[in-house]
């Protein structure tokens, strides 16, 4: 099974050969595509000769990762990972459940994702569904089940979905994977080991919550997340859920203190 990395960048990341890095690391050497303003683009190859460097089409970072898809040679399964974000060694656990499972049909596999700052250092990490038959229903109370970085998708999946959708500015990866889960593609949770680390650092688009949190709405209204089972089931689902990141939450409060995550996001991020 060989997997594709796609990282939309500027080419200014000071994060970048971090990034590279890690994903060179991953088992197998996956395909890494970079996908970069056109001026970008010459500079880039030559300080990363083992990286394909491809220009982004215009049309935001979805557009750019729908660009490196595209151009991504025979590949069987995919995630893209951000060029200030690393995926870390248990990584490997989730590439591996997927070429397990053989890499034909539709899946989508997931493990834990651990929050760094600018310096690399933790500051916590992003609860993730304990069991995928929950999903749906968590989805409907506008709790994530799944954070992009610690999935892998098969080349099935990104094919039935049709790609991101490049309209959205904040959100792709969460509408592709809440879209993913309302057509009936089924889920893995591999391992609640941290997999990949989601980088807060002051400037990125996580801190515009604001604008975020109307696309989000946007989406949810879109897909109809909302539309779900009895209230017994979305209460069961919800305190699954936080039952299973008891640590997780537990970790927040003793270093951030009694804030949500999306108040963790402004403040860090």
């Amino acid at each position: 099974m060989k997997l594709l990395v796609v990282t939309p960048t500027l080419g200014e990341s000071p994060w970048l050969e971090e990034t590279i890095s890690s994903v060179a690391a991953v088992a197998g050497a996956p395909e890494h595509v970079l996908v970069a303003p056109a001026d970008k683009v010459a500079a880039l190859a030559r300080r990363y000769p083992r990286v394909a460097v491809v220009a982004e089409p215009g049309g935001g970072m979805y557009a750019a990762i729908n660009a490196g898809l595209a151009v991504g040679r025979a590949w069987d399964a995919f995630t893209y990972i951000n060029d200030d974000d690393v995926l870390l060694p248990d990584f490997a656990a989730v590439v591996n459940a997927v070429r397990e499972g053989g890499a034909g049909g539709p899946r989508i596999a997931y493990g834990g994702v651990r929050l760094i700052d600018a310096e690399g250092r933790r500051i916590g990490a992003i609860p993730i569904s304990p069991t995928p038959e929950i999903n749906r229903a968590l989805y409907a109370q506008r709790l994530e089940p799944v954070f992009q970085h610690g999935t892998v998708a098969t080349r099935a999946v990104v094919e039935l979905m049709g790609g991101f959708n490049a309209s959205l500015r904040f959100c792709g990866d969460s509408e592709f994977l809440a879209r993913a889960c309302l057509r009936g593609i089924p889920f893995l949770r591999v391992t609640r080991r941290e997999v990949a680390a989601f980088r807060l650092r002051p400037g990125q688009l996580t801190k515009n919550r604001p604008a975020m949190i109307a696309e989000r709405a946007q989406v949810d209204s879109s897909l109809e997340l909302e539309r779900t089972g009895p209230a017994a089931e979305l209460r069961m689902a919800r305190w699954r859920f936080r039952l299973a990141n008891a640590p997780i939450y537990a970790e927040r409060i003793v270093r951030h203190g009694f804030v949500s995550f999306d108040e963790l996001l402004t403040r860090l991020g």
